[in-house]
């Protein structure tokens, strides 16, 4: 492989309780001996002032001073760039072009930033993140390095911010590659930018699942250790209304919230005076299996009518119960969860009832070809797309 050096400008930390399919592409260059830059975007200033698990100042001045890993045959190092990103409700008073300045200006000179961290990379992967803003000035510094985008969630769903939707769409004019996961997004790209597939170049790539992790048996964790529980394990936010209704309901059922995301302090305090409604603000990766082979039903409870307007498809965390054959029961998720045999609800009443009727299932089978998504086979066509971008 004629690649030595790839820079993933992503909104995860390397060492985080979320897993991204860019942790499966970095680890698969780390193994095929590349040297990887996992480049965490953004980190504004304001967040030092925040308590969360990718906003924190211990974090970012880690991440500032470059924090670097051991990684198969290679090594990775995780490091970011604070700016001045304002927050989003900011654009009320500054234009797209003043958000998008504020958010590239740093108190650090990019130049420095890039010779020390960036330098001599072969291919820049942008998610969708706001680590796009520096597409013009990354092609600019390394013309010979090839620019892949890869939207695992687009940025210009219905509704978003202007700034979002030109933003992304000069990513994706200006990227060699645009590697898309979904037919979902696929179609969205097709909706929102004119002369897509002629302005566009893009290939399908879906993300995929470790599907021996989900066939093994595991010590069960001990909140799982309780009868009937009923598992989230994602970064999405949740319904907690609808949670708290299910809970108060079926007292038998343990209801299990597994998110990065710290809900407000309210849904906290609730959450502790609730005896079968248990909130844990994330886990690490490599537990995640443990936990959902463990569980009685793997649950999705969205935020009401959130699937609308984002073209997620069936996400990997399906992926994840399918491969352990757990039942599944969704709320306000895309309708074709009930092709593959998943139970996909839209009212409060239907949701609590399908998991009644679930939590009596030991193992369920889904119409949904998991073969061909395994990440071995998924990484390996993600770095030859790379290769020849």
């Amino acid at each position: 492989m004629s690649l030595h050096k790839i820079t993933f400008l992503t909104g995860h930390n390397w060492k985080s309780n979320r897993l991204g399919g860019f942790h499966k592409f970095a680890e698969a260059a780390c193994n095929a001996g590349i040297e990887v830059v996992f480049f965490s975007f953004p980190r504004p200033y304001y967040s030092y002032f925040m308590h969360q698990e990718l906003y924190n100042k211990k974090s970012i001045q880690a991440l500032q001073e470059g924090i670097t890993y051991e990684v198969g045959k290679s090594r990775l190092h995780n490091v970011t760039l604070a700016t001045m990103k304002m927050p989003n409700s900011a654009n009320r008073i500054f234009s797209d072009g003043m958000m998008n300045a504020l958010e590239r200006f740093s108190f650090t000179s990019f130049k420095a930033f890039a010779k020390k961290w960036l330098d001599g990379t072969d291919v820049f992967v942008f998610e969708s993140c706001d680590g796009m803003i520096f597409i013009d000035r990354l092609k600019k510094m390394y013309p010979s390095a090839k620019m892949v985008y890869r939207p695992s969630d687009p940025l210009m769903y219905d509704g978003a911010l202007s700034r979002y939707v030109k933003n992304e769409t000069h990513m994706m004019k200006t990227a060699d590659l645009n590697i898309i996961v979904n037919k979902e997004g696929l179609d969205l790209y097709r909706r929102k930018i004119p002369d897509f597939d002629s302005t566009v170049r893009h290939t399908l790539l879906s993300n995929g699942v470790d599907i021996e992790s989900y066939e093994k048996s595991y010590p069960v964790p001990e909140l799982l250790q309780k009868p009937n529980t009923i598992l989230y394990v994602g970064a999405w936010e949740v319904e907690w209304n609808l949670l708290f209704e299910a809970a108060e309901r079926n007292t038998d059922f343990n209801y299990i919230v597994v998110l990065p995301n710290f809900p407000s302090a309210e849904i906290q305090e609730k959450v502790r005076t609730c005896g079968n409604l248990f909130y844990v603000p994330g886990i690490p990766p490599k537990d995640v299996p443990a936990w959902i082979t463990n569980c009685s039903v793997v649950m999705v409870p969205y935020v009401t009518d959130f699937y609308k307007n984002r073209p997620l498809g069936i996400t990997a965390k399906y992926y994840q119960a399918m491969a352990a054959h757990k039942p599944i029961v969704a709320y306000c998720d895309t309708p074709k969860l009930a092709e593959a045999g998943a139970v996909v609800t839209y009212t409060y009443d239907d949701f609590i009832s399908a998991v009644e009727k679930a939590i009596g299932q030991k193992e369920c089978t889904y119409q949904f070809d998991l073969s061909d998504r395994r990440w071995e086979n998924i990484t390996a066509k993600f770095l030859e797309l790379c290769e020849n971008a």
